[in-house]
Formats: structure tokens, C-alpha cells, sequence
């Protein structure tokens, strides 16, 4: 077949192509519509793995009595070839997509290795596909070493994308958010760092920084990136970064961009009200005016975090309800808390054996309002 002669006659002039681009890649500027062919290995990447693993599963697991002789090598001809097609296609497109800025060469160095292995891998595979399928060791083998190599470069090219260890994190110990009074908590480190790190870094980090832009250090953020500094409290609209958030979400410029985790409209006023403040890296919460909005915006987060620290068990639902009278209010901190607070009222009717009472929630009480009941001092022990 004519189609099929072309492909396989492709297979080693495009092999031919990747070692060389790869070899002499910092002398290459590429034209513009080699930027478009490179920006489609997000999209193909996924054919060549499938087809890969489709044929192994073929060649290794299809009894041969299922199908006559000629159709099954028909068959498998035809997936090791698109497979073999398909890897070196998608390597190529990776390597042009690796010329645009904003990606560390140093990240990029073992997924591309791993990429060319895994394509010039399948390409030999296929041209000496008769030999290696006379014996099962080899095939087993190859493939063995294959699938080993499409997680390898898959994981290396999942670190630049999503951040390091996205494919491990599910099994790693989850990183808890910083416990932290307000009295205690520093603007930026406790409230706008973590949306930079949670928001923005997936894109503008060491290893993989769009517009030249790094967002993990201080320094780095200061300095901008290719379209100039974040802020300019100097600027009616207070410079880049503000504008961008505020953008709609289907403009190109919007950040973060369309399809990833948005910012909450706290998070946003975080930002906002910080940059108008003069993005101070060490300004502490409890120096803001009590007014001020960004220290409203402190104590209702920082009140939920220590709602969500909580590790003791909930208290017996029917006993919260005994507990309740008409000047004794027991009542959850928060929806799905365990932590109650207790308010007392009428002090005319108060009395010590209602403390008392309370002891046997006294692990789930954080918060008890007594003003104006007469306590006397064995009611305070």
C-alpha cells in the first residue's frame, strides 16, 4: 500500500531530522509556523503512548489461534508503525515547542532524552520487528524497557507542566497549610504567598516560567517578567498583575488562564487591597487599622484555618441540645467544626453547677462568653 510505504519511508529521514534538530537546537530560530506545529505536542503526546501499549497487549496477550496468520501481522504492522510515526512526530513537535521561551533548559534536558529514546525505540522496533518477534524474551523485554521509558519522559514532562512530583503526590504526605494567629501573621508570607504558590507558580516557576516570569522568590517577583514589574502602586489601575486578574476569563491575558483553578473573590481582594497598601513583604496583620479591609479579610481566614486544625471528635449531638436552656446557648464555631462556643445570658438565673455541666464537653469548648455573671473565684478555676 502506497499510504503505508510513505509513512514507514518517513520514519527514518524524521529520526534523522529530531537527532539533528536536538544536537544543534541552540543555533535554531524556528519560523513561526514550526511554533504552531510545536505547540500541538500537548495534543498528540497521548496517540504514541496508546498505540505503544495497544501493541504490546497485541503482540503479548492475543492468542495467535483468534486470527489467521496474514491479518494479525497486518495488524500489528500497522499499530507499530503509527506508534513508531506517532512517537518521533510528537518528539519533534516537543522539541519545537521547547525553542519558545519561559522553560528551563535544565528541567526540559531528561524529558527530552527521554522523548527521543522512546521514539527512536519504537522506530527501530518496527524496522526489525521480524527478528524481535520471532523470540517472546525480546518482545517482552522491549516492551518492558519501552513502558518503562513513556513513564520516565511522561513524569519528567509532568514536573515541567503541573509542578515536581505531580504524577508521586497522590502517595507523598500532603503539605499542611501554616497554623498561625493573627497576632502572629505577616501579610505576604500567610496570606499572599499562598495564593501566588496555590494560583500562579504552576506557570511561573524556575522550571517553567511563561513570559519570563518566576514567582518563587521575592526577588524574582520585583522583577517582572518580559512585559514588565507586577505592580505600580503609582499606576490608576496598580499596575499588571491587577489588571490581568480583572480581565474576563475568556480574554488570552486573563490570569490564570482559562481551564485552570481560578481566584476566589477573597483572594482577589487579598491581592488587591495588598498591592494598594504598597505590597509590603513585612508588614504584619495586627499593625492594620482595625477598619482597614485587608485585616477583616485576615481574621476571617485565619479563623478558619484554626477551624480547620481542629483534631478532636465532635461532641455528642443530643448532649449539645441538653445542654442548651434558656440562658445557656452551646452551639457549633462553624459548619462541620467540632469546636463549640457557649454563651451565657440572664445572670440572675446563673449559677455554678452550670459550669459544671459543661464539663462533659469540656475537650470541644474553645470559646465561653460569661460578661456580667457573677462569678466568683471557684467558678473561674
Amino acid at each position: 500500500m502506497l499510504f503505508k510505504r510513505f509513512i514507514a519511508g518517513s520514519l527514518l529521514p524524521l529520526g534523522a531530522l529530531l537527532i539533528f534538530l536536538f544536537l544543534f537546537e541552540n543555533r535554531i530560530v524556528l519560523p513561526p509556523w514550526l511554533q504552531v506545529a510545536g505547540r500541538m505536542h500537548p495534543l498528540l503526546l497521548h496517540f504514541p503512548l496508546v498505540l505503544l501499549l495497544i501493541y504490546g497487549a497485541w503482540v503479548l496477550f492475543i492468542p495467535k489461534n483468534v486470527i489467521d496468520q496474514a491479518s494479525r501481522q497486518r495488524i500489528s504492522d500497522w499499530l507499530l508503525l503509527l506508534a513508531a510515526f506517532t512517537s518521533v512526530s510528537t518528539a519533534l513537535m516537543g522539541l519545537f515547542l521547547s525553542k519558545e521561551p519561559g522553560y528551563d533548559p535544565e528541567a526540559l534536558r531528561w524529558h527530552k532524552w527521554g522523548g527521543i529514546i522512546v521514539s527512536l525505540t519504537a522506530t527501530g522496533w518496527y524496522w526489525f520487528r521480524i527478528q524481535i518477534e520471532k523470540t517472546n524474551l525480546a518482545t517482552v523485554s522491549l516492551a518492558i524497557l519501552t513502558v518503562v521509558g513513556i513513564l520516565f519522559t511522561g513524569h519528567q514532562g509532568a514536573g515541567i507542566t503541573h509542578g515536581q512530583n505531580f504524577l508521586l503526590a497522590p502517595m507523598l504526605p500532603e503539605k499542611q497549610p501554616e497554623l498561625v494567629a493573627v497576632e502572629d501573621a505577616i501579610v505576604y508570607t500567610h496570606m499572599v504567598q499562598p495564593i501566588f504558590e496555590s494560583k500562579c507558580m504552576s506557570c511561573h516557576n524556575s522550571k517553567k516560567a511563561k513570559g519570563e516570569l518566576v514567582m518563587e522568590t521575592k526577588e524574582r517577583l520585583l522583577k517582572g517578567g518580559k512585559n514588565g514589574v507586577l505592580w505600580d502602586t503609582t499606576d490608576p489601575g496598580y499596575g499588571l498583575l491587577i489588571k490581568r486578574i480583572h480581565l474576563p476569563v475568556e480574554q488570552k491575558k486573563h490570569m490564570p488562564p482559562q481551564g485552570k483553578p481560578q481566584l476566589t473573590e477573597d483572594e482577589l481582594s487579598v491581592l488587591n487591597f495588598w498591592i494598594k497598601r504598597g505590597a509590603s513583604f513585612t508588614a504584619k496583620v495586627i499593625e492594620l487599622p482595625v477598619t482597614d479591609t485587608l485585616r477583616q479579610l485576615a481574621e476571617k481566614i485565619f479563623t478558619q484555618k484554626e477551624i480547620e486544625g481542629y483534631d478532636f471528635d465532635a461532641a455528642d449531638e443530643k448532649l449539645v441540645r441538653q445542654l442548651n436552656n434558656s440562658n445557656r446557648v452551646v452551639f457549633q464555631q462553624a459548619l462541620e467544626s467540632p469546636a463549640l462556643e457557649v454563651n451565657f445570658y440572664n445572670k440572675e438565673f446563673f449559677n455554678s453547677e452550670q459550669l459544671k455541666e459543661l464539663l462533659k464537653v469540656k475537650e470541644q469548648i474553645v470559646s465561653m462568653d460569661c460578661s456580667h455573671m457573677p462569678l466568683k473565684e471557684e467558678d473561674l478555676k
